[in-house]
C-alpha cells in the first residue's frame, strides 16, 4: 500500500497535505496523549513580513510557504523535562553565579519550546538560535578543538583575525534560519538543494536534503511510512522508513559527494577522518538508515 503514495509535487500542496494528514492522525490518537487534537498554527503574510523586518532577515519563498501553512503546534509531543529530573543539574543551578544563569537562560529560555519554534510567543528562543551559529563557530575556533576549514587559508595567529576570517566566510554563506531545536533551513531560492541542517559548531550534520525530505521524515509515523525493524543488536526493534516509494527512495539515496552545497559542504564534510569514511547519506549501499 505504501508503495503507491505519492507526495504531491507542488510545495503548497504538499504542505497541506502535511497538515491535514497530521492532524487527522493526532485527532485518532488516545486523549490522554499530549499531542492528541495538536493543530497547526500557521502565520499570515503580515505576520512574517514583520519578523523580516524586527530580526532583520529574510525569508525565501520555501520557509515563508512553511510558515504561511505549518509554522508550529499548539502542543509539544512530550512536555516532561527530563533535565529537571536530574539531581546534580537541580543542584547545579541552585549554586550557580548570577552572570552564569543569564548566560544559560539566554541560550536555553526557562521554558519549553514548541516542537516547531514560535516566531510569535518565543521571542527568547528565536533571538539566541539566530547568533547560535555564529557563537558556536567562533568557540569551536578558539577553544581547545582549533577548528578551521582549508578554504580559511593558513590560519593567523591572533584570535581577532581568526573571528574576521570566519566573519567574511559566514556573511557570503547561504543563511541558515532555524526550524527547530538546533536545525536549520538553509536559505536561497537560487540553489537546487536547500538542506535542513542539524548545526552545533563544525559538527554540522544534513537533518533532510530538503524542506521536503525533512518534514517527511519528522513525520513518518504520521504519514503512514515507517515500520518496526529488528535485529541481533535490537531485539526490541526500531522504526525506520519504509521503501519502495519513488521519491522517497530517491532522497534516502542521495549521496553527499554528489550535492552542490554552498560553503556548508565543507563544513558537513569537516570531520572526514584520514582514513575514515565520511557520512554520505540516508540509505546508502541498501543499509537502512534509523528515522
Amino acid at each position: 500500500m505504501n508503495s503507491i503514495i505519492i507526495f504531491p509535487e507542488n510545495l503548497v500542496d504538499f504542505l497541506y497535505w502535511i497538515k491535514e494528514t497530521t492532524e487527522t492522525f493526532w485527532n485518532k490518537v488516545p486523549c490522554e496523549e499530549l499531542i492528541y487534537g495538536a493543530k497547526w498554527q500557521p502565520l499570515t503574510d503580515s505576520q512574517i513580513d514583520e519578523l523580516e523586518l524586527k530580526y532583520s532577515i529574510t525569508f525565501d519563498f520555501e520557509h515563508r510557504t512553511f510558515l504561511r501553512i505549518l509554522h508550529t503546534i499548539d502542543k509539544h509531543y512530550n512536555e516532561e523535562e527530563e533535565e529537571e529530573k536530574n539531581e546534580e543539574y537541580v543542584l547545579y543551578k541552585k549554586t550557580e553565579s548570577e552572570e552564569l544563569k543569564r548566560v544559560r537562560e539566554f541560550w536555553y529560555p526557562p521554558y519549553r519550546p514548541s516542537l516547531f519554534y514560535n516566531w510569535i510567543t518565543e521571542k527568547e528562543w528565536i533571538e539566541s538560535r539566530l547568533v547560535w551559529i555564529e557563537n558556536l563557530f567562533i568557540k569551536d575556533i578558539l577553544g581547545v578543538n582549533k577548528s578551521w576549514l582549508k578554504s580559511w587559508g593558513p590560519r593567523p595567529k591572533s584570535y581577532e583575525e581568526q573571528i574576521q576570517i570566519f566573519r567574511e566566510w559566514y556573511q557570503k554563506a547561504p543563511r541558515l534560519l532555524p526550524i527547530q531545536a538546533h536545525t536549520f533551513l538553509m536559505a536561497g531560492d537560487r540553489y537546487g538543494l536547500n538542506p535542513v541542517m542539524s548545526v552545533y559548531g563544525f559538527d554540522t550534520i544534513i537533518a533532510g536534503w530538503s524542506l521536503r525530505h525533512f518534514l517527511i521524515r519528522k513525520f513518518a509515523e504520521e504519514l503512514g511510512l515507517s515500520k518496526i525493524s529488528y535485529d541481533e543488536d535490537y531485539p526490541e526493534g526500531y522504526s525506520v522508513l519504509v521503501k519502495g516509494i519513488s521519491e522517497l527512495d530517491m532522497l534516502q539515496t542521495i549521496r553527499l559527494d554528489d550535492t552542490v552545497i554552498p560553503y556548508w559542504k565543507e563544513v558537513l564534510t569537516y570531520y572526514n577522518y584520514p582514513g575514515g569514511k565520511c557520512w554520505q547519506g540516508f540509505l546508502i549501499s541498501g543499509e537502512e538508515s534509523t528515522l
